[in-house]
């Protein structure tokens, strides 16, 4: 149940908050120093033939120059700089990237993690601006009448920014058009031999997915984001159906619970990792405003299997590595209260830490990438100094 090679074990060194914040700041350090005003970043040879200077949220320019604000912002680092001279020319290399490099049609979304819409977010927390703001709302607006897809491409990713924005400006133009999206969402979730679900139209075909990026926990999360926006009816039929649909898909183990790819073109792999499997499940739903018993205990079992799986050997970043993984620890001890799982965050920070130097020294770098690189895991780091876990992207933007 555990993929052989995917894991590692932990590194035997004692949690030190000081270790974790010098490797905060030299991460920040490294990037700004690495940091090209025309080029942005280089690519990393892990990030599958990307090429250098990706503007993108997810992977690219946007993504780590919102992590090296927020890091200083929050006061985890002192390194510093100003990026907003460099905007422009990012939000407009985002839009050139996002219809080059993505499917057929795909350009026409508000993508929060590929395409305008999150540099757009980024520019609005560095210089907030109403044209930013209505840029953003255009966006967003525009997935109404298009395929829901999920968090990273379409309409779910535009609630997560309706809520920031929200917290932005103030404004009511957001809860309205959040009001309007969370409809349309749970209008076209469905009933399916595995439980309540959504049929996401991605990649070119008609799948269903579990995950928090592609899939149910994703939709799902702008949900639990905007809980006070919904009506009294919309919490309870969420509050019923997300433990009904963990419970149906649930991969039960003596050493825990998981949740594998419910994907038609997908291989029965047991990856777990944020993306994909328990880690992802656990750090999405802990947050939710609702409990039961059962619902609960598939949560703790999520977090024993996470643990028995080990720290990932595929790296130390948020999407498919141990800092990750680790956030499902720190979810469940805000959910519980319970300090052991503070303890095995720390523990996964620790070998997070020994990962990202280690992968430094074989490229020669950093991994300049806020889901899939080195900054990501210093907001991990942050959050296992101060127990309060925020998820990059989701929770704070």
């Amino acid at each position: 149940m555990i993929t052989l090679g995917r894991h590692r074990p932990l590194v035997q060194t004692p949690w030190d908050e000081a270790i974790a914040l010098a490797a905060i700041e030299d991460i920040a350090a490294d990037a700004i120093a690495q940091f090209d005003p025309d080029h942005f970043w280089p690519a990393h040879p892990s990030d599958d033939g990307t090429a250098d200077g990706d503007p993108s949220f997810y992977k690219g320019a946007a993504g780590v120059i919102w992590a090296l604000d927020y890091l200083h912002r929050v006061g985890a680092t002192r390194a510093t700089k100003d990026f907003r001279p460099v905007l422009s020319r990012l939000m407009e290399r985002t839009v050139i990237d996002h219809a080059a490099n993505s499917p057929a049609d795909y350009e026409k979304h508000g993508s929060l993690l590929r395409g305008e819409m999150g540099a757009a977010l980024l520019a609005m927390r560095l210089t907030p601006l109403s044209s930013l703001a209505d840029l953003i709302h255009w966006h967003a607006e525009n997935n109404n009448e298009l395929p829901i897809r999920e968090l990273m491409w379409g309409l779910p990713g535009s609630m997560v920014a309706a809520v920031h924005m929200a917290g932005m400006t103030g404004e009511a133009r957001w809860r309205r058009l959040f009001e309007g999206q969370a409809a349309r969402l749970l209008a076209e979730l469905e009933d399916t031999p595995q439980g309540p679900l959504w049929t996401q139209d991605l990649y070119g075909a008609k799948d269903r997915f579990l995950g928090p990026v592609h899939g149910f926990a994703g939709n799902v999360i702008p949900l639990l984001l905007g809980w006070d926006w919904l009506t009294a009816a919309q919490q309870a039929h969420v509050a019923a159906f997300v433990p009904k649909a963990l419970a149906a898909n649930a991969w039960r183990y003596d050493i825990g619970t998981t949740w594998g790819p419910r994907s038609k073109r997908e291989k029965r792999l047991f990856l777990c990792q944020h993306c994909h499997g328990a880690p992802g499940m656990v750090t999405t739903f802990a947050d939710a405003p609702f409990a039961t018993p059962d619902f609960d205990a598939l949560l703790l079992d999520g977090g024993r299997f996470t643990w028995a799986a080990g720290p990932l050997t595929k790296g130390s970043n948020l999407c498919h590595g141990t800092g990750g993984n680790g956030y499902a620890f720190l979810k469940l001890y805000r959910r519980t209260h319970d300090p052991v799982w503070l303890d095995r965050a720390r523990q996964f920070a620790m070998t997070a830490i020994v990962q990202v130097r280690g992968g430094q020294m074989v490229a020669g770098r950093g991994r300049y990438s806020l889901w899939t690189g080195d900054v990501g895991l210093a907001v991990y780091l942050w959050d296992c100094i101060t127990g309060e876990p925020r998820f990059p992207t989701i929770d704070v933007f």
